[in-house]
């Protein structure tokens, strides 16, 4: 699949404005919760050092990889780059570059031969080109990232216990348990991020068990939200088909009937609602998006009774099916998308604001929703950049902050544009995904919500 990148943008923000926006968007989110007469030196002064470490993270349009960047900036005009890029897929993408971004523009072939990656490195911001090895060519961003983020060397023991250390400096430990991996990940300044997310080798079902002993190397996300990596030699080019697949963390904070979670090797996603319907039956109700452009893109709503714990219903579109179980861990079972392939898809319990939501978006483009729970959001929007707050049912407070996927990845349309859109939010807001139109009855528009907080 080819895709447009844009004209690179020639004005930029003013650069104040810039700092506050793009440190508030990849650095501290504590940050957002201060007006910005009083936060706007804090965010500086924390852009800089997440800048000056250079440690960048994003992904690949169209696909599930991230992208890791560390940089070594001794000399600012042809900073040396390491960059990891993979899926966490056994048979999937794994790639190692390293070079020199030469008038800080760059062109790599991977150390297996078989990719390359080429872009431009901004203060702010690197993105690009990719080539994967079946000859596909994906647009990809990066921002800088900090909280813990970056390329990891994590060993993985005979009794389940990882341990790694980031080419920043940050620490990796964490245990298996079950379906489970526990643990935590401690930047270089002693801040500490811990999970316990869901093994996607074995809520997935992708044929191979995750984390079996030997070395890897990993991308963590910021605040360790998504930890994905493969094992082998990577950086020699030869990787092998042992995985680290980590995602759907676990958290105590749980709103009741709802879930979050994903389809298998795809990009789509989901929210399942469980509810009492006016006449007190209860209801199950679906609904699975990738935020991807047409005619590709993904948007499916599905609803009906739930008598016990099982469910099988046709989608509102009329051209897919789902059928699961509801068990306390989760929600589990198969998705028959337009394509006809069954995929399992598995989500985990969740609060910390998920939910679907009925959303507007204003004509200076600020997003407003509300779950049926009562979930709230309210973002500011910039220059490709969100801002702002997701508040739970109980009132808890969650800065939500990131990036606007069609800016970000160079789509030739634009997001979020003003309307009013059903979308669903995963935990603490780490995506948005939302169309236009009546999806609830079938009949969704071509207007698209898609925000990502991954860097």
């Amino acid at each position: 699949m080819e895709l447009t990148l844009r004209p690179r943008r020639t004005s930029r923000l003013p650069s104040l404005l810039l700092v506050v926006l793009l440190s508030a968007a990849c650095g501290s989110d504590e940050a957002s919760k201060r007006p910005a007469s009083e936060s706007r030196s804090a965010i500086e002064e924390r852009l800089e050092e997440l800048s000056g470490a250079g440690v960048f993270v994003g992904g690949v349009a169209m696909t599930n990889a991230f992208v890791a960047t560390h940089f070594d900036r001794k000399d600012p005009q042809s900073p040396g780059m390491r960059v990891l890029v993979t899926d966490g897929l056994p048979d999937g993408t794994a790639e190692w570059f390293e070079g020199n971004a030469e008038d800080l523009e760059f062109e790599f072939k991977s150390t297996s031969g078989r990719a390359t990656i080429e872009g431009e490195v901004e203060p702010f911001e690197t993105d690009g080109k990719i080539t994967l090895a079946d000859g596909t060519r994906h647009n990809f961003f990066t921002r800088p990232a900090g909280d813990g983020a970056g390329i990891f060397e994590i060993a993985v023991r005979a009794d389940g216990a990882l341990n790694g250390k980031a080419l920043d400096g940050s620490t990796f430990k964490a245990a298996k348990d079950g379906p489970y991996v526990k643990g935590e990940v401690v930047s270089p300044g002693g801040e500490r991020y811990p999970f316990r997310h869901n093994d996607l080798t074995q809520r997935l079902k992708y044929g191979v068990a995750g984390g079996q002993p030997g070395s890897y190397l990993a991308i963590v996300t910021r605040q360790a939200t998504e930890i994905q990596g493969r094992g082998g030699d990577v950086r020699g080019g030869k990787p092998d088909r042992n995985v680290i697949a980590l995602d759907m963390d676990q958290s105590e904070s749980v709103t009741p009937g709802v879930y979050h979670g994903r389809v298998a090797r795809t990009t789509d996603r989901l929210n399942f609602e469980i509810a009492n319907d006016p006449s007190g039956t209860r209801v199950v109700r679906a609904y699975v998006s990738d935020s991807e452009p047409e005619p590709d893109g993904d948007v499916q709503w599905f609803v009906g009774p739930l008598p016990g714990a099982d469910f099988d219903m046709p989608s509102k579109m009329g051209d897919a099916r789902i059928s699961g179980i509801i068990a306390e861990d989760g929600v589990s079972g198969e998705i028959t998308l337009p394509d006809g392939t069954p995929r399992p898809f598995f989500a985990a319990p969740s609060g910390q604001g998920a939910g679907i939501y009925n959303v507007t978006v204003e004509d200076d483009r600020r997003h407003t929703g509300t779950s049926e729970q009562g979930a709230k959001f309210d973002l500011r929007y910039d220059n490709g950049t969100v801002m702002g707050t997701i508040t739970d049912p109980e009132g808890r407070e969650f800065p939500m902050l990131g990036a606007d996927l069609a800016t970000a990845y160079g789509y030739e349309d634009e997001y979020s544009k003003p309307g009013t859109y059903t979308a669903f939010v995963a935990p603490r807001g780490r995506y948005v995904f939302g169309r236009s139109g009546s999806v609830r009855a079938g009949q969704q528009g071509a207007n698209i919500i898609g925000l990502d907080k991954k860097c």
